[in-house]
């Protein structure tokens, strides 16, 4: 098959994406990228390896003008994809969300094209929801999602994330690179690949309250290091990024925001986890995200708003010092894992 894949806006939607088709491409198939010649998906594609073909693709956020910009935009980039669609003789298009999905599977509808869209989230995208009934296939992560899709056609699989992290080996090895014995119990903290200033106040001030009995490995993102590092001593290890699988895969807890891949990710190592959801993004999604495991006893949740420095050393200091407590957590997130995403969706669209 020849399939397009279109992804773009944040890592979310770009990197399921990604792992979905290089296993496309081990099983025989023609892949490339469409997105927004503006956004994260022009450098990262490319740089993974893929042929990526931008379009000037406007989003809809702003006062009138911006979405007058937006509406022209998108009328564009619905030509120029049913073009580039038609030339590439093109068997099918999957769209992972984000606004610069809606032209391309439009065209694509057009062209009698095959077309899925893949939800990597608990509560439905914007795009998505727009696309729900015009698509052939939906594909979603979250039993959530069949409550918000009307498509008949509709499948919940997971997100492709979770086979990468399922495949990973354990690197006993990761934490003596941060000067971490591999041997004590480690806090392992991430928030997201930019960080969150919002959220790392509390955190350097939860430091302060800690008393070394456990190990901290902290990565702020770069944006944030300069201002973090400082707070860093024999047991408490600040760093700008991690592998985050593999940290997971060798600590003990997780602190992290609840993004669809992070979640993903938790879930098929089985790893214990307190999630404090993301206001700031669309839809309130990683709020929904976090509940969805929460709500499964697969996760621990604490609202930003809510959020202090004594209640991260209550929430913190607890799991630490109930092992039952973190095998519980384990235990049910592993069960909201399919182990066999990518060979699952890559079936369905074979059989479309």
């Amino acid at each position: 098959m020849k399939i397009v894949m279109v992804a773009g806006g944040s890592g979310g939607h770009i990197y399921p994406a990604l792992t979905l088709a290089r296993e496309c491409i081990d099983k025989g198939h023609d892949v490339f990228f469409i997105g927004a010649n503006d956004r994260m998906e022009k450098e990262v594609i490319p740089t993974s390896g893929f042929r990526f073909i931008g379009l000037d693709m406007k989003t809809t956020r702003g006062g009138f003008l911006q979405k007058v910009k937006s509406a022209l935009s998108l009328v564009s980039s619905y030509f120029k994809a049913k073009k580039i669609l038609k030339e590439d003789d093109v068997d099918i298009v999957i769209g992972f969300g984000n606004y610069i999905s809606v032209p391309v599977l439009l065209a694509a509808r057009a062209l009698k094209i095959k077309t899925v869209i893949h939800e990597q989230n608990s509560y439905v995208g914007r795009a998505n929801r727009f696309l729900d009934e015009k698509v052939d296939l939906v594909i979603g992560s979250y039993e959530e999602n069949l409550k918000q899709f009307k498509n008949k056609n509709l499948t919940i699989i997971g997100n492709p994330q979770s086979s990468v992290a399922i495949k990973a080996p354990k690197d006993e090895e990761y934490l003596k690179t941060f000067d971490l014995d591999p041997n004590k119990k480690t806090l392992v903290i991430f928030m997201g690949s930019l960080g969150s200033e919002s959220v790392m106040k509390q955190i350097l001030d939860y430091f302060k309250l800690t008393d070394g009995s456990y190990q901290i490995l902290y990565a702020t993102g770069t944006k944030h290091y300069d201002r973090a590092k400082e707070y860093g001593n024999d047991y408490i290890k600040v760093v700008e990024r991690i592998d985050g699988i593999k940290a997971m895969k060798t600590s003990t807890l997780l602190l992290s925001r609840a993004g669809a891949t992070t979640l993903a990710e938790i879930t098929a190592i089985g790893m214990p986890s307190i999630l404090i959801p993301s206001p700031y993004v669309p839809n309130n999604h990683q709020f929904y995200n976090a509940k969805a495991l929460v709500d499964k006893g697969a996760a621990l949740m604490i609202e930003e708003k809510d959020l202090s420095a004594k209640v991260l050393l209550e929430k913190i200091d607890m799991c630490m010092k109930d092992d039952a407590l973190r095998q519980e957590l384990a235990f049910n997130a592993l069960k909201e894992a399919n182990t066999n995403v990518v060979e699952d969706i890559i079936s369905r669209l074979e059989n479309l």
